[in-house]
């Protein structure tokens, strides 16, 4: 487990959001660009279009689980966790410009941009992701989807 924890990872995020390089848009999907890879951590710049999102997804799992926090840049995101329990449910809430949330590596979650503007994040990873699990998530509960591991799958 990385020695540093996720609420010096949201501390980090913000202060890597004072700084931020011009951000790029696709109107294909919300894009990532890494903004440093240090030995103990990294940090992705992303930018969101209206209605763009992540999967349900994890940081690593059990096999490298990794803590995070984020900061939101500019506009504002939707966080929607996995209440864990026998019937799982989803709660959100939203992220708004200047916030930071930390995020524990056993999180499973999913980051939406639900407003009508762009929205710029920073978001720091420790360790550096190896690799996610995304999820599917139904009325017949949770359910593993995919794996996508660094350097392969993004």
């Amino acid at each position: 487990m990385s020695s540093l924890t996720h609420t010096v990872l949201s501390a980090l995020s913000a202060f890597y959001a004072q700084s931020t390089p011009q951000p790029r848009f696709s109107t294909r999907s919300r894009t990532a660009r890494r903004l440093v890879a240090a030995d103990d951590h990294e940090a992705w710049l992303m930018a969101w279009l209206p209605g763009q999102s992540t999967e349900l997804h994890d940081h690593g799992g059990d096999h490298l689980p990794a803590e995070a926090g984020f900061t939101v840049v500019s506009g504002r995101l939707r966080e929607y966790t996995v209440v864990p329990g026998e019937f799982p449910g989803l709660s959100s809430h939203e992220v708004a410009e200047g916030e930071s949330v930390s995020v524990s590596p056993r999180t499973i979650h999913a980051v939406r941009n639900d407003s009508t503007e762009p929205a710029v994040s920073v978001h720091v990873y420790a360790p550096k992701l190896v690799r996610m699990r995304s999820y599917l998530f139904d009325e017949t509960g949770l359910s593993l989807g995919a794996i996508r591991r660094a350097g392969a799958d993004w």
